[in-house]
């Protein structure tokens, strides 16, 4: 037994709210039936290229609230060394863990009258901190920092590995 579908055209409503069949051909069927039509894909387009945006946004940003930091290891020692500027030492704090050093520190906003007027402001204050996983085990009690023209750098000797030859008898 064969179904009978409706095979009715579609129709349009004018303002007498008359209903007058409207044709279409294969390739507005076809693109009704996809919902892909162009404008679809422009806005498609648009979005994603917004959440592009706001990603790259979010990356600067963050950027801005993160010591960039470099980790040396060299045969005794690991070196952590991170640019901070506009602080000064008294602004920062450093807790330093067998596998980790946290850096800590606060950019105070600077106090400007209120008939000024920012044409642009980059310059961020505010908290930021920092953690920094170490290569390897360290000596904490025997770490040496030191901070000049806005670099902070910390020399901390590595544990020496333990070893013990065995006699078998």
């Amino acid at each position: 037994m064969v179904k009978k579908e409706n095979l009715e055209p579609k129709t349009s409503k004018t303002k007498e709210n008359n209903d007058i069949p409207i044709e279409m051909d294969e390739e507005e069927k076809s693109m009704e039936e996809s919902s892909e039509t162009p404008l679809s894909n422009i806005l498609s387009t648009l979005k994603d290229k917004q959440e592009e945006f706001g990603r790259m946004l979010s990356d600067y940003t963050s950027l801005n609230k993160k010591a960039l930091v470099d980790v040396i290891e060299i045969n005794d020692s690991i070196i952590v060394k991170a640019d901070l500027p506009r602080l000064k030492k008294e602004d920062i704090e450093i807790a330093i863990s067998e596998d980790s050093i946290d850096i800590y520190a606060e950019f105070e906003e600077e106090h400007v009258d209120k008939d000024v007027n920012y044409i642009q402001r980059e310059r961020s204050f505010g908290k930021i901190s920092r953690s920094v996983t170490l290569p390897s085990k360290v000596k904490i009690k025997e770490a040496e920092g030191t901070f000049e023209n806005s670099v902070l750098t910390i020399k901390i000797p590595k544990l020496e590995k333990e070893t013990l030859k065995l006699k078998i008898e």
